[in-house]
């Protein structure tokens, strides 16, 4: 027992590894046993976790808890939307030249999940795993527009953080830019999380809500908003009905975002518009 970690953090951590190694409900005593930790110490860590509900008790014994399973779940959910979407943000990198972002938000953050672009990609303050404001961004507006009202209520009370001049710094504005997203199905950025760079973001939906969203960003100067906007829409599409292929109502994922409420986004107009797109580019290719 003298070589029990010391810290708090060390012992949880030991604890919980027990239960990986296990298929089944442990005791106090069998877990004591195979943490090597004193039984007090773990008796009062395994309160402290069914209280969080990291653990669950049933009488005198203990198995994983629901908690354990909706961050895994989450963790899962990420690895699966990436996976679907990877190759339509090649496709969509190969067709614009562009960089092609996919991320969610993540209370006042967004986090980016993939980055597929060339040279350019570089240039950009993102990366995977990386965080930036959500209102400075396209993907991060779009997402925002698609949450309850209590999500946009939360962030504004956050408070605006600035990353350049052109950066959206009041909730009169932010509100705006959220009202003109639901009505288009889609969102632009100008400049906002880094000076000379315009990015167009279009949700990714599922089961009613949006998990994630993807972006096309370049050179302001180069981007053809009215173009990019139809194919971000149709890719976030064709994300959105694979994922909704590889599903099923019984596992339908938590949204990755906190939410209190249905979402305020109006998926049947970008979707009706992105079908249009892909109508008219098949049309065009025909002839």
């Amino acid at each position: 027992m003298s070589d029990a970690p010391a810290s708090m953090v060390d012992r949880v951590v030991l604890i919980l590894s027990v239960f990986e190694r296990s298929s089944g409900t442990l005791t106090l005593g069998q877990i004591s046993s195979r943490s090597k930790l004193p039984r007090s110490s773990v008796h009062r860590i395994l309160q402290q976790l069914v209280n969080a509900r990291w653990l669950q008790r049933n009488d005198s014994e203990y198995t994983l808890g629901l908690r354990m399973f909706e961050i895994g779940s989450q963790v899962v959910q990420r690895t699966r939307i990436s996976d679907v979407a990877r190759p339509f943000m090649q496709e969509l990198c190969a067709a614009t030249g562009h960089v092609v972002h996919l991320a969610l938000l993540d209370e006042q953050d967004v986090v980016y999940l993939e980055k597929v672009g060339g040279a350019f990609a570089s240039s950009l303050p993102s990366r995977v795993g990386g965080r930036l404001p959500a209102h400075c961004t396209a993907v991060g507006k779009v997402l925002l527009a698609y949450s309850s009202r209590a999500v946009i209520d939360e962030y504004l009370e956050s408070g605006l953080r600035r990353q350049t001049s052109a950066s959206i710094m009041s909730p009169e504005a932010l509100e705006a830019a959220i009202l003109q997203i639901r009505n288009v199905g889609y969102s632009t950025e100008s400049g906002e999380a880094l000076r000379g760079v315009g990015c167009v973001g279009a949700p990714i939906l599922e089961f009613g809500g949006a998990v994630a969203a993807i972006s096309v960003c370049g050179p302001q100067q180069r981007l053809n908003v009215p173009e990019l906007k139809q194919r971000a829409m149709w890719t976030a599409a064709e994300i959105s009905r694979r994922l909704m292929a590889t599903a099923t109502p019984h596992t339908a994922p938590t949204p990755l975002f906190r939410s209190a409420g249905a979402p305020y986004a109006r998926p049947v107009r970008a979707d009706h518009d992105a079908r249009r797109f892909r109508d008219a580019s098949m049309t065009q290719n025909a002839m």
